[in-house]
């Protein structure tokens, strides 16, 4: 759901898309990236970088002219987050080189690029998490199936 949504956004974004929205993108990569490199150092503050991960991705959609995305694509952001985290889920350079590229994306508009890289920096942290913390992924993974119900 969220690669359906947030492709959707993303195209109208990158369409749409001004000089204040690329500032917003360069800004919120800005902050990202040196949450980033605090975490390769072994430094950094999980929670800090969930936010400025978090602002990255809006950032990139937030010029798709439609509220109702914007908070669709919010709330599965934040259903995605409550199963990825469980463990941090931080996978060092792959999604460092993944962020650059979808920032470089956004500014030259590619977007068939940029939805190549969502797809794949989505489905790795999703694998990641799986091999990092298989037991505690399942465990939260039947959670939230019970409470969805």
């Amino acid at each position: 759901m969220r690669l359906l949504l947030e492709t959707h956004a993303m195209t109208q974004s990158f369409g749409a898309g001004d000089l204040d929205w690329e500032a917003g993108v360069v800004a919120a990569h800005h902050k990202l990236a040196v949450m980033e490199a605090a975490m390769l150092e072994g430094r950094g503050d999980a929670q800090q970088w969930k936010q400025s991960d978090r602002a990255f991705h809006h950032a990139l959609i937030a010029a798709c002219g439609s509220r109702l995305l914007l908070e669709s694509c919010a709330a599965i952001y934040d259903k995605y987050l409550r199963y990825l985290m469980v463990a941090v889920v931080f996978r060092g350079n792959a999604a460092v080189q993944e962020h650059r590229v979808l920032r470089d994306c956004a500014l030259a508009r590619d977007v068939g690029r940029a939805h190549d890289i969502l797809v794949e920096h989505v489905e790795g942290c999703i694998s990641h998490a799986l091999t990092q913390n298989p037991t505690a992924f399942a465990a939260r993974a039947r959670l939230g199936e019970r409470l969805s119900k």
